[in-house]
């Protein structure tokens, strides 16, 4: 009988596993800060508070092993109850979208929007390029907050206050209007202020007067804007500037106030006064340029031309308008003639005795020269597209090597206002007498021009990534449109041209979305 088989049998022991996480790229690196800020609108002051941010922000980021601070964006002086005016801000959203930040700080809501719509688009709009924003008087970080009431509660606060700051504004203007002591901030052409008064400026006076004894001769605006700018070339001349002059009631004494409007309604938008509210008319409010029956007899001319011109039916357009311009003047090109004998030509050519060398087009002989660019364009687009977009990047890496960073700069301008600020200090203690001191600050604010003028160009060199972006669009665009078109197709004109230029020699020379230009040659019916 076979002998039973022993066996052994082990207890395992619980086994000590340590788990080392790997380490992503993000756990690396640091979260990319900006700041959002709005400076002084004092010319003076401008200098000082941008260098009194950047100080703060990079003594705040300096010891931090988390952050870094890439870029500072300061409007000047520019309201908060739109972003349209507010470049700064813009090209902040545009850094937002090429993915160069993670976070901006900004002191408050209201230095941040002023209208609550904006705030809460341009936060959600931050939000889907993954970026957060904290404010930092309000305690409010847009990364940990579960609703957006209470931002919205706070920029509807700050709208508030700009609307009834408006409303201030208004009715103190509006009472001086009243009283006829409201100064008009713009001074006319033909005068100078004086002690908030319009006084004659006698070399401008004698073109005012110029131009109403051309007007009443006959001459047309265009053809006295051409002689203006023969004889008095420092000054850009046109049709619009002349026109504006011979309707101004300041030159015959008077004067015309709220002849535009702000509504109280955000974003704050100047509007022409059609009525909606008062105005007020002042009679002899300054010394006048023109005699007052002079005035009145152009003014009986000029309305009876605007009934003319009012009287005229103008022919329909197609989608070209505002399209084409002249390559010869630069002007635009408008349509002439009936729906089935459109010509488009310059509207500067044979005004005046002017004469371009650019020729008339109809919309069959562009339509089908962008028929052929295209195919042309589709054909070679590894070429000219790719290649294109390939240099333009190698480009500005070469560029950019070895200039001088932003946060140098910064560094260099923080210590000269640090100086300046050591320099007031000596003078108002009588250390320093009056002329060193002048010497020494208009040094250290010519030299800090120059750093903030040199920092702008640095800035400005983002554009590029821009310009580079925009080309990828377009090839992104360019491949999900038709691989050939047999005939004009106006959705893919509309997508991919910004706007034609008629050259001479028969040429056109189409403007792409993306900035680059193509000619080709007109294929004339």
């Amino acid at each position: 009988m076979a002998k039973a088989r022993t066996v052994k049998s082990y207890e395992l022991s619980p086994k000590n596993v340590k788990v080392i996480r790997a380490l992503s790229d993000e756990d690396n690196r640091k979260i990319r800060v900006a700041a959002y800020c709005r400076v002084s609108t004092d010319s003076s002051d401008q200098a000082n508070s941008f260098i009194a941010q950047v100080r703060y922000y990079n003594d705040f980021l300096r010891h931090s092993d988390t952050m870094e601070l890439v870029d500072i964006y300061a409007d000047e002086g520019i309201t908060g109850t739109s972003t349209e005016k507010r470049d700064e801000f813009n090209r902040m959203i545009r850094d937002c979208k090429l993915g160069k930040l993670d976070k901006i700080y900004v002191k408050s809501v209201s230095r941040f929007a002023r209208n609550a719509l904006d705030c809460i688009e341009n936060i959600r709009l931050m939000k889907s390029y993954g970026v957060t924003v904290l404010f930092e008087n309000d305690g409010l970080d847009t990364a940990c907050m579960n609703s957006e009431m209470i931002l919205y509660i706070k920029s509807a606060f700050a709208q508030s206050e700009s609307l009834s700051n408006s409303k201030r504004v208004s009715t103190a203007i509006r009472m001086k209007m009243e009283t006829g002591q409201f100064v008009i901030p713009a001074v006319p052409y033909g005068y100078r202020r004086v002690d908030k008064k319009l006084v004659i400026e006698p070399s401008e006076a004698k073109v005012v007067k110029q131009i109403f004894e051309m007007y009443l001769h006959g001459l047309g605006k265009a053809k006295i804007a051409l002689e203006l700018q023969k004889s008095n070339p420092e000054r850009s001349w046109n049709r619009e500037s002349v026109r504006c002059i011979l309707g101004n009631e300041k030159y015959v004494g008077d004067s015309l106030y709220q002849k535009t409007y702000t509504p109280p309604v955000l974003p704050f938008k100047t509007k022409r006064n059609k009525g909606e509210v008062d105005q007020y008319y002042v009679a002899n409010s300054h010394e006048a340029i023109i005699d007052r029956a002079t005035f009145e007899q152009v003014q009986t001319i000029l309305s009876k031309n605007r009934e003319t011109n009012h009287s005229r039916a103008k022919p329909t357009t197609r989608n070209y308008t505002g399209k084409i311009y002249c390559g010869d003047c630069g002007w635009a090109y408008k349509s002439k003639g009936q729906r089935d004998e459109r010509r488009w030509v310059c509207s500067k050519s044979g005004t005046a005795g002017h004469k371009c060398q650019t020729a008339p087009i109809t919309e069959d002989d562009l339509e089908r020269t962008f028929v052929v660019l295209y195919n042309r364009l589709k054909q070679n687009e590894g070429t000219i597209l790719h290649n294109t977009l390939t240099q333009l990047t190698e480009l500005k890496k070469r560029i950019t090597m070895g200039k001088d960073g932003i946060a140098e700069i910064d560094q260099e301008m923080a210590s000269l206002v640090a100086e300046s600020s050591m320099y007031a200090r000596l003078y108002r203690q009588k250390i320093m007498d009056d002329v060193s001191y002048r010497e020494q600050s208009g040094m250290i604010n010519k030299r800090i021009a120059e750093l903030r003028s040199r920092r702008q160009k640095l800035v400005k060199e983002d554009e590029d990534e821009t310009c580079i972006e925009q080309l990828r669009k377009m090839k992104e665009d360019l491949a999900a449109m038709p691989d050939a078109l047999l005939w004009f197709d106006a959705d893919v004109f509309d997508r991919l041209v910004e706007k034609v230029i008629v050259r001479p020699k028969d040429t056109l020379e189409f403007e792409l979305k993306c900035g680059m230009r193509l000619k080709e040659k007109i294929i004339w019916s």
